[in-house]
């Protein structure tokens, strides 16, 4: 019950626009589709973390490398500053966001190796996606 209300919670905190009143109708922010897929990026490399001997298998190393790889692609491409935007917010709500750790077995393993895949893939999609700007012009 809990993972679920602090998921929601994670939710509802992505999802709803900024405070006050507002004259002009709010332009959609060009980095908030990477923002959201590093968040999710994220998410899933840590709860992929938590099945027990991740850390010592080839596959989370490769999925580590390729997510470490999309970092530095997104801060080449200018979208650097919406991927740390999305770190940070999974730090201040992950701690709350009480997912049950991965359970023992290769199926639980694969099962979330998957979904940090998965997440990686949206991840990569949106970097290309997001308007490239010049980040050192010389």
């Amino acid at each position: 019950m809990r993972a679920a209300a602090a998921t929601a919670l994670s939710a509802v905190v992505l999802l709803t626009p900024g405070c006050g009143p507002s004259t002009s109708p709010r332009q959609p922010d060009r980095e908030e589709p990477v923002r959201r897929a590093s968040f999710r990026s994220v998410a899933a490399r840590d709860y992929l973390a938590t099945c027990p001997g991740a850390a010592a298998r080839a596959e989370t190393a490769y999925q580590v490398a390729r997510h470490e790889e999309l970092r530095q692609l997104a801060a080449r491409n200018g979208a650097g500053r919406a991927i740390a935007l999305g770190e940070n917010e999974w730090a201040g709500i992950g701690r709350y966001a009480r997912r049950r750790p991965c359970q023992a077995g290769d199926a639980s393993y694969r099962q979330a190796l998957v979904e940090f895949s998965g997440a990686l893939d949206l991840l990569a999609t949106r970097i290309a996606e997001h308007p490239t700007q010049e980040v050192n012009p010389q």
